[in-house]
């Protein structure tokens, strides 16, 4: 009897483990399932369902950081920026190791334009990837949105070494020689982009970039059309054909064009100065002032946007504002804003 009981005592400790053990892979088989789904959502672009699996499968297991990162991207991807930044905060904390959380935050702080952040993502990056040329393309990109031009060559570059033959590298590299008006070394580089793949829309649009600071609008609107036949929802090369098309005084096109990149990204202060201008050139200088305020309240040291404010100020009767904001465009080089204050304001002692 004594050992029928002792029998029975070891076999229930025994199941005790087993039935513990057959609950933990259950737990996991589940949140394994509820994750699969959620990326088979994500794929499929349908990012509103792929978090609704990401939340099950993170109800399951908190500290699960991959569902974490994944469900950071689904948000990314719906422009919800800031709950992004808040999710890869999760995916990190649960793995502080877990680079590619690091990446895509970093990525998510560029897009709201906090380039310093990006930069401390970025830097613990390739701490581990020294070698990734992405990394450095990344860093690149912050560097220029900085205007620290020197620093964004210097990374742009080191992407290049180990990417030699990535057109987009030489695409973003042009971009900071034409931010140095360099406009030849921009055409040269942008050309050797399309010489390693004719397919890069981003070349086109900066040839119509160049075309544009020599005046040829109509070569120009070409070039930006062949852009946006391969991407006709980039923000950018919708907006840069709606500068084109202020240029080329088809006003209504223009205003398509630059709403349309607002709505896209409203993040992007040279959409707002073009349509502030676009309010200038038909006559509402109100709505025209109330934009280039907007414009300039988003980069200071945005290209021609004192201009355009000091004509608008001037046009609205406010000469102090006018020729201050005439001035600030002159210090910066700007051949419009110094011939207009020297019209408009040097004689009359402002």
């Amino acid at each position: 009897m004594f050992e029928e009981l002792k029998m029975r005592k070891i076999v229930v400790l025994v199941l005790f483990p087993l039935l513990i053990v057959t609950s933990c892979n259950l737990k996991q088989n589940k949140r394994n399932r509820m994750y699969s789904r959620a990326n088979e959502y994500l794929v499929s672009r349908d990012y509103t369902r792929a978090i609704k699996f990401y939340d099950l499968a993170l109800q399951i297991d908190p500290g699960f950081s991959q569902a974490w990162n994944n469900k950071g991207i689904a948000l990314f991807e719906l422009g919800e920026y800031s709950e992004a930044i808040k999710v890869y905060d999760q995916a990190i904390s649960a793995d502080p190791q877990m680079n590619e959380a690091y990446f895509n935050r970093a990525k998510t702080f560029m897009r709201i334009q906090e380039y310093k952040n990006a930069l401390n993502d970025l830097d613990i990056v390739s701490a581990s990837f020294p070698d990734t040329s992405s990394v450095f393309l990344r860093k690149g990109l912050c560097f220029y949105f900085l205007k620290d031009y020197e620093a964004a060559l210097t990374n742009f570059y080191s992407a290049l070494d180990k990417d030699p033959a990535n057109p987009e590298i030489y695409v973003d590299i042009s971009t900071v020689y034409y931010s140095l008006k360099d406009y030849d070394t921009a055409e040269e580089l942008l050309m050797e982009a399309l010489n390693i793949d004719i397919n890069v829309p981003e070349a086109y649009s900066g040839l119509a970039l160049v075309e544009i600071k020599k005046g040829n609008f109509e070569l120009a609107l070409d070039h930006v059309d062949q852009a946006i036949t391969f991407n006709p929802e980039n923000p950018y090369f919708l907006n840069n054909r709606g500068f084109i098309y202020l240029e080329l005084e088809h006003y209504e096109k223009a205003l398509e064009d630059i709403n349309a990149s607002i709505q896209i990204d409203p993040y992007n202060a040279w959409a707002y100065r073009n349509k502030g201008m676009y309010y200038l050139m038909t006559g509402n200088s109100k709505e025209a002032l109330r934009l280039l305020d907007k414009a300039r309240s988003m980069d200071e040291d945005l290209e021609l946007v004192h201009f355009y404010l000091g004509t608008t100020y001037l046009k609205l009767g406010e000469i102090e504002e006018g020729c201050r904001a005439l001035y600030k465009s002159s210090l910066a080089g700007e051949t419009e804003g110094e011939e207009a204050y020297i019209k408009h304001c040097s004689e009359k002692g402002y």
